[in-house]
């Protein structure tokens, strides 16, 4: 009784199997994605002579920065302004002339009984004449008041210097930074272009594969896809390695549409066997460090000068002063020799708030040096750890490079002869760009990490090499 039953049950199945059974194969649907061409910015129609049509190394490109950036106008002219200060104040320790020219002239009335009045019939007379002066006045002693003024503005001027030193040394650091990121998107640029070509092989070959009755259609859709990622990924670090571009140009001072080719460029190491000593080596030459320390020394300066703001002051004078009458050659001369003392015997308090403004000052400014100090330390510091990872990653990226090449070959290997997975393939093509893009910027981060450690010490030769402004 069970046979008979389970007999017609089967039979049915497979009726039931057979009438659903598409004889033909599915049709593949997939959506292919076109390349698209890279996005360009036109170049501008004039460009700098001294930016040559040819690639640049990164001491080319910092070089041209420092030439062209109109960021460091500012601070040259906080130099110019330092400069002008101090000429104002060293003015009063030399001499000052004064010279003068006038004329003058004499009514004379005369009476017929040799007097004047209304009522008589005498008549009058006018004479004229002219003054010459001159007077050269030399400042002999204030205590010091001006000499101290004049350092306090020497002080500000080497402050000023070395802020123009700083701004130097932050930009060629900035452009060096801007210069590696682009070296860097064009590789990965490379790389993602190698990816969308690797995909593109193998989605030929699931196609073949396909229409020879030997593959599946989801390794097809699964290529596919693979495709669309891969050159959406390719327009995206088109996209970065322009606009990195662009913000290389920014920094040198160009034209920001200006086409720029990069030259391979290295850091150059730095001795790093004495950390220590590095950090004494940076605060004694950091840029930062010395404006402090001038700041510092004006504030101290200025303090000294309030505080003999209302000392006796002893000045000489030389005069010489002819008169005489128009048209005439009788002249008299007079030549004086004289000597001035000043002394404001009260002023309110006035002293005494300048000087306590300029204590004020002085503590501001010491707080400033140690707290520039810190920093300096601390980004000695930071630098030379980031420099030091930087270094072990290199080893590290270098062996996941090998290790994703060799396991790519093996899957690609056994898919191609048909033992192994399709989708195996294109997770080992991911795990090779990604290793390929880790390895670009491991490379990278060193070179940043030199130039940043570089910049920590003021050790960059395209800074130091530069001559001070007079």
């Amino acid at each position: 009784m069970e046979f008979r039953i389970i007999i017609p049950v089967a039979m049915t199945l497979l009726l039931a199997l057979a009438g659903f059974a598409d004889p033909t194969p599915p049709v593949p649907h997939y959506q292919e994605t076109p390349l698209p061409p890279a996005v360009t910015l036109p170049a501008p129609a004039q460009q700098l002579a001294d930016v040559p049509n040819r690639p640049l190394t990164v001491v080319e490109a910092a070089q041209i920065a420092l030439r062209h950036q109109p960021s460091l106008q500012s601070a040259a002219v906080g130099i110019a302004t330092a400069k002008a200060q101090l000429q104002q104040v060293r003015a009063a320790l030399g001499p000052n002339l004064n010279a003068g020219v006038g004329s003058t002239s004499m009514l004379i009335s005369n009476s017929s009984n040799g007097t004047s009045g209304t009522g008589g019939t005498g008549g009058g007379n006018s004479q004229g004449g002219y003054q010459l002066s001159a007077t050269v006045n030399q400042l002999l002693f204030d205590f010091n008041h001006t000499r101290d003024l004049v350092r306090q503005s020497i002080a500000q001027e080497q402050s000023s210097q070395a802020a123009l030193t700083m701004a130097q040394s932050d930009l060629v650091f900035q452009t060096k930074q801007a210069f590696y990121n682009y070296a860097k998107d064009l590789q990965l640029m490379k790389v993602n272009e190698a990816n969308v070509k690797d995909s593109q092989g193998h989605l030929g070959f699931a196609k073949a594969k396909y229409d020879d009755k030997l593959g599946l259609l989801s390794d097809v859709i699964n290529a596919e896809t693979a495709v669309s990622s891969a050159i959406f990924n390719l327009n995206l670090a088109q996209n970065i390695a322009s606009l990195a571009r662009v913000n290389l140009a920014q920094l040198m001072g160009i034209d920001p549409r200006t086409p720029i080719q990069v030259a391979d460029s290295l850091e150059p190491a730095i001795g790093t066997d004495d950390l220590n000593a590095l950090v004494g080596k940076a605060l004694g030459q950091r840029p930062e460090i010395l404006q402090a320390q001038s700041n510092l020394n004006a504030t101290q300066y200025a303090l000294r000068a309030a505080r003999c703001g209302n000392a006796p002051t002893i000045a000489g004078s030389l005069g010489w002063n002819q008169r005489g009458q128009a048209l005439s050659m009788n002249a008299s001369n007079a030549l004086t020799l004289g000597v001035n003392i000043s002394w404001s015997a009260y002023d309110s308090g006035l002293v005494k708030g300048r000087a306590d403004q300029a204590k004020a000052n002085i503590d501001n400014a010491h707080a400033q040096l140690m707290t520039t100090q810190q920093s300096v330390i601390s980004d000695v510091s930071q630098s030379y750890l980031n420099l030091m990872t930087a270094l072990q990653r290199i080893s590290s990226a270098n062996d996941e490079v090998t290790n994703a090449q060799q396991a790519f070959k093996l899957v690609e290997g056994r898919f191609t002869a048909g033992v192994g997975v399709f989708l195996d393939v294109l997770d080992a093509e991911t795990a090779l760009t990604t290793a390929l893009t880790n390895q670009v910027n491991a490379n990278t981060t060193v070179q940043l990490s030199r130039a940043a450690f570089a910049h920590a010490l003021f050790e960059d030769s395209v800074v130091r090499q530069l001559p001070k402004t007079n």
